[in-house]
């Protein structure tokens, strides 16, 4: 009889869970944006606590990202996580070009690029983040929205700029 108490109770969480959406680990999907709607399209969104690290990348078409602790698609255990970014600094190639003086001829070198952090730095800090926290207990949508412009020319470099014109 005792066992069978057992048995109708591990059913009865297992239905919970079920019902809930999660099974187990939880479907997390959002959109990452600046302030003026603009879609965040590199990096990654991190959820951690004690026991767990999940990351979702963030689409480079679209923004928007899916929660995962291993593998694609295989989501998040229910909890409550702390938000942050990471992978947020993109090399920007630059179509920038300086005018140099050699000898008697002017030639116009390229300027290589350089990296541009997308995100203020304390978004890439988990103790910092002003992401806050999310408590997953089923299938949801957590948008994200950094309270930033986003910054000039890292995220569409397509102005060709010449200097001393």
């Amino acid at each position: 009889m005792n066992k069978l108490v057992k048995i109708l109770a591990l059913l009865c969480v297992a239905s919970v869970l079920v019902a809930s959406g999660c099974g187990g680990r939880c479907k997390v999907t959002g959109k990452v944006t600046y302030k003026d709607g603009t879609a965040l399209t590199f990096g990654t969104v991190v959820f951690a606590n004690e026991t767990t690290l999940c990351k979702g990348d963030i689409d480079p078409q679209t923004g928007i990202y899916e929660m995962r602790t291993f593998k694609p698609g295989d989501g998040v255990p229910p909890g409550t996580y702390k938000i942050y970014l990471s992978n947020t600094t993109k090399f920007v190639e630059s179509v920038k070009t300086n005018k140099v003086k050699m000898g008697d001829q002017e030639l116009e070198m390229p300027v290589m690029g350089k990296n541009i952090s997308l995100v203020p730095s304390e978004y890439t800090v988990q103790d910092q983040s002003p992401l806050g926290e999310i408590t997953v207990k089923g299938k949801m949508t957590k948008d994200l929205l950094i309270d930033a412009d986003p910054p000039e020319g890292a995220l569409n470099p397509t102005e060709v700029e010449k200097s001393g014109e």
